[in-house]
């Protein structure tokens, strides 16, 4: 078993003392730790490995230099004590996390590979791999590399080339494909090739998730925008932020001109700020507004900001009031009472929108500044109109001054 320091066969060891005994039984001492051993020896190219060479890696990389190692046996395979805790095993040189980790290989003097194997020539012991296994130490099928016409020119290159596993991983990474694809992407569509079901239960559940967003923010999706929606969920990982500013783009009213979800939320409190600041705003602008909040290019604060900067210009007498934090409907009360009183109306059914209302709040003096109305001035001006005299109020008066007129001609006691 790996024990990190350890260098006892049977009490346990760690890959440089398993390499240290396992040469020592045969006479030849090396170094104890990794970093030394890489040291002896010379130098061997994969392609050229034999028997008994030692393979080095760098599997931590917060660290420059290499820090496993472990004895090759043949065949692409080498033994080695891999972490602390597992057990010695054997494993290839074509798995790709070896393959990635590569450093070294180094011939040890006085290890004779031709009698270990039986004699002759040194050995041409370099991993060869069919197609499908060179596609596998990338984890993808042989069916995916033959979808990808770069991708199968060069597995059939390395084939016949007879490349090493890293070369061809080097090969296939400079690929435009590679380059140009994230590496979610990649996995998505490795995924759909190698595993076809999950893949498409993946998407699945990616169009079920853009359906109950696009519920949730009140944008209307075709069916079209949402396949598209779930393919960037899945191939391109995409974040909360580009999935609303996709979403945003298809918030839209419905067939009773109203908006959803947290579109229609938020158009509810753009049309109850406007209407206390005494501003009118449009469908569109209303519908704009919501856009853009739901797709984050603006928060309800400048949204409610940019209303009352409006409000301010189009009552300049107040402006700084509103700017304050006053409305307009509070302004405007002592003004909404005297036209309710004198128009014998409900003071809920008047408001700042009211065009005697308005006027007076926004009257200009002859200086051609602000200059409103006196409330005495506003109920000469409401009484002086039409409505005013249809009500009680004007026909108990006028009956009164009738009366009085005809009393005076001695007509009536």
């Amino acid at each position: 078993m790996d024990v990190w320091g350890g260098n006892d066969l049977r009490n346990g060891i760690d890959c440089s003392g398993l390499t240290q005994q396992v040469f020592r039984a045969y006479g030849i001492e090396l170094p104890r730790v990794t970093y030394d051993q890489i040291n002896v020896g010379y130098s061997v190219p994969q392609n050229k490995l034999r028997p008994g060479d030692l393979v080095f890696f760098d599997t931590d990389r917060k660290k420059s230099g290499p820090d496993h190692v472990g004895i090759y046996m043949g065949g692409g395979k080498f033994i080695h004590a891999p972490r602390p805790g597992s057990p010695v095993k054997i494993s290839s040189l074509a798995e790709g996390y070896y393959m990635d980790r590569w450093m070294a290989g180094r011939r040890i003097p006085g290890v004779d590979a031709a009698s270990a194997s039986g004699g002759g020539e040194a050995l041409e012991v370099a991993p060869k791999l069919d197609a499908t296994e060179l596609a596998e130490t990338y984890g993808m099928s042989y069916a995916f590399f033959k979808s990808q016409p770069e991708l199968w020119k060069k597995l059939n290159q390395a084939v016949e080339e007879t490349w090493t596993p890293e070369r061809f991983q080097a090969e296939v990474k400079n690929t435009k494909w590679w380059q140009n694809t994230s590496a979610t992407a990649r996995q998505a569509q490795v995924m759909a090739k190698t595993d076809p079901a999950t893949y498409k239960a993946t998407m699945e559940g990616a169009r079920a998730q853009a359906q109950q967003i696009a519920v949730k923010v009140g944008a209307i999706l075709s069916p079209t925008n949402v396949e598209l929606l779930a393919r960037n969920i899945v191939h391109l990982a995409w974040n909360e932020e580009q999935v609303m500013g996709f979403v945003g783009q298809y918030v839209k009213f419905g067939a009773d001109k109203t908006l959803g979800g947290m579109a229609g939320q938020a158009a509810s409190a753009i049309r109850k700020e406007a209407y206390a600041l005494g501003v009118s705003v449009t469908d569109q602008s209303i519908l704009n507004s919501a856009q853009y909040l739901v797709r984050g290019l603006t928060t309800m604060e400048k949204v409610q900001a940019g209303l009352r900067e409006h409000a301010a210009s189009l009552y300049p007498a107040w402006g700084e009031q509103i700017m304050a934090g006053a409305t307009m409907q509070e302004l405007a009360t002592p003004y909404r009472q005297v036209l309710a009183q004198e128009l014998q109306l409900p003071e809920s059914d008047v408001d700042v929108f009211s065009p005697k209302i308005k006027a007076a709040l926004n009257r200009v003096g002859a200086d051609g500044q602000p200059a409103p109305m006196d409330l005495n001035e506003f109920t000469q001006m409401v009484r002086s109109g039409p409505e005013w005299r249809r009500t009680t109020t004007a026909v108990d008066k006028a009956m009164g001054i009738g009366r009085e007129v005809l009393a005076q001609m001695g007509l009536v006691s």
